[in-house]
């Protein structure tokens, strides 16, 4: 038995810290450390036992496997020659702030308080699959050169990666459940080939997911993730340039927070998404990042109380222009029904008329000429004056005209009405109307070439008021 053990022994059983920091004697092997934790505290005479081992070596494998250990379990600032396993076991508290570990296998563990990693550097990879944690799961500031893999993880409290935490293979929470705040504030996450940084598919979380300055290179996937709280991106940095950047198809969230940092790159995806209230700024989009919108549904557009300005409709248009993938009318919907509730009737009507414009042209070359026509003739229903401003022009220029060239010709000459250029005019502008004055007098030459230009006028406004009239009922 070494002197560092003699000391852990006699500490372990008066319940005491035993900090070997700067000591001669600082080794103590795995497997005495094991055998003192697996007699458990009977083992102390009735006194309060715990292992609260700090600046100590420990030699061999700390190995755990499907204990039970009814006392704390500290271990803060160790150096571990071999990994930890814990595959399955028990724990009442497990702390190993500040050491150094090779990997840890801790799969199915159940700890029934919480667990801290932090200012930690773990060489491989963290294996907390199916862990259950009833309290928190704190890795701050910790360096990691493999994966944290906390798959169908459980964990009672929140999941802390924060403050300048470094993950080099990615952390992978998919199908795991977060009772608190998921927090990767500062947080510096890698990939390794083609997996994602963060991957979080179908992720429930009770709180918030913070990502505040979070630089994830290889993407994240949060794919049905399902959020109690709000999910901010904000100046975070999100890197896939020839893939997804990040991944929210169908996820929901009371409050999404969207404002990548300028050097982000790669496709954000908000498919079939839903969120109460939606935080970004088109103005400063990173050039790099393209988005999907369709089936994306909100209640409101709004903007951080620090915010200067208010984007305006233009520059949302213009973003989804630039920055969305394909057309689809849903995304511009969305935008007018947001703005509307907002008192932005104004805006709103820009925006249908835009999705309008667009529409007629992903229809081909006839769905575009028929748009333009509808689109100068009433701004497809959305500016009804133009049409009268039409109409009051066309019978201004057609009585002009007829007024000029006389009386036409009649038809039956002593039965034909008084000539009058105005009625002649009106008659043939508004179809399904009868003046009596269209039928009467057979215009030639240029008078019907005027004449049937006035017709064709007068149906193209009859068919643009009529289909702009049912999109009005429709709204």
């Amino acid at each position: 038995m070494t002197t560092a053990e003699r000391q852990l022994r006699r500490a372990f059983r008066t319940g005491t810290v035993l900090d070997l920091t700067g000591a001669a004697h600082t080794v103590v092997r795995a497997e005495f450390l094991a055998g003192l934790l697996l007699d458990g505290p009977g083992a102390a005479g009735g006194r309060i036992a715990r292992v609260d081992l700090a600046g100590a070596r420990i030699t061999g494998r700390l190995d755990l496997t499907g204990a039970r250990i009814d006392t704390p379990l500290r271990l803060r600032r160790c150096v571990f020659d071999e990994k930890v396993q814990l595959d399955h076991a028990d724990l009442v508290s497990l702390n190993l702030d500040g050491s150094v570990l090779p990997a840890i296998e801790a799969e199915a563990v159940r700890v029934a308080t919480g667990f801290g990693l932090r200012d930690a550097r773990i060489a491989g990879d963290v294996w907390l699959t199916q862990a259950r944690v009833d309290g928190t799961v704190e890795f701050d500031r910790s360096t990691v050169g493999g994966t944290v893999h906390l798959q169908r993880a459980v964990i009672g409290g929140g999941l802390h990666l924060r403050e300048g935490v470094r993950i080099d293979g990615g952390i992978t929470l998919g199908g795991s459940r977060v009772g608190a705040d998921l927090s990767l504030t500062h947080a510096r996450i890698g990939s390794t080939g083609d997996a994602w940084a963060v991957a979080a598919a179908g992720l429930h979380v009770g709180g918030a997911l913070l990502a505040h300055r979070m630089h994830a290179d290889g993407g994240v996937n949060l794919i049905g993730a399902q959020l109690g709280g709000g999910v901010a991106f904000h100046d975070c940095v999100l890197l896939r340039p020839d893939g997804y950047a990040l991944l929210l198809i169908e996820a929901q969230a009371r409050l999404l927070t969207l404002r990548p940092a300028a050097e982000s790159a790669g496709t954000i995806s908000l498919r079939d998404a839903h969120f109460g209230r939606v935080v970004d700024d088109p103005v400063t989009w990173p050039a790099g990042c393209r988005i999907e919108l369709d089936g994306l549904t909100y209640d409101r557009l709004t903007r951080r109380s620090e915010d200067v300005a208010e984007w305006t409709a233009s520059q949302r248009l213009a973003w989804m222009a630039r920055y969305s993938t394909g057309f689809s009318p849903g995304p511009y919907e969305q935008l007018a029904a947001a703005l509307r509730r907002d008192g932005r009737e104004q805006e709103a009507r820009q925006v249908m008329l835009v999705r309008e414009r667009l529409r007629h042209q992903a229809m081909g070359r006839l769905g575009a000429a028929w748009g333009a026509v509808q689109n100068a003739g009433i701004g497809f229903g959305y500016h009804p004056v133009r049409a009268l401003l039409w109409l009051v022009a066309v019978i201004a220029a057609g009585t002009g005209w007829f007024a000029v060239a006389g009386p036409l010709r009649a038809v039956k000459p002593g039965e034909a009405p008084t000539w009058d250029p105005f009625l002649y005019t009106l008659d043939v502008l508004v179809p399904l109307v009868d003046l009596g004055h269209d039928k009467a007098w057979d215009p030639v030459g240029a008078d019907k070439a005027v004449t049937l230009t006035v017709m064709a006028i007068g149906w193209i406004l009859a068919t643009t008021v009529v289909a702009g009239a049912g999109r009005a009922l429709r709204r």
